[in-house]
């Protein structure tokens, strides 16, 4: 799979998130709360959805409604969890944060590389 420069960041991102949600499941970033490491993933996937996104609001619109919405509806699902965690410091809320984020990115990944390839094959 051929990655753009935009998807390789969000991917470094990402794969950032998984690893200190790893790390700290697994008790080796014992001196994080709950809450900080929410922050953390919700601010990396904030960055990973502004650096993969399409490049207008325009285009976004253009694209398919219905993965907009489903899009939208798990960015709502992560928000919503990370401010859960944040508030509440559950668990259940920072996985499904963790979770929904992974969703996102790998949708918006296979999107972008299904593109490319119809791109390329027309040309």
């Amino acid at each position: 799979m051929n990655l753009t420069t935009r998807d390789r960041i969000a991917t470094l991102l990402v794969a950032t998130t998984a690893l200190i949600y790893g790390l700290w499941l697994a008790g080796f970033l014992g001196g994080l709360t709950i809450e900080l490491v929410a922050v953390v993933v919700l601010a990396l996937g904030f960055l990973a959805s502004a650096s993969a996104v399409v490049p207008g609001f325009a285009a976004l619109l253009a694209g398919s409604r219905a993965y907009l919405a489903i899009a939208s509806l798990f960015g709502l699902v992560a928000l919503a969890s990370g401010v859960l965690t944040v508030a509440n410091a559950t668990e259940h809320t920072l996985a499904i944060l963790v979770i929904t984020t992974l969703v996102l990115w790998a949708s918006a990944t296979l999107r972008h590389a299904s593109r490319q390839r119809r791109e390329v094959a027309v040309a």
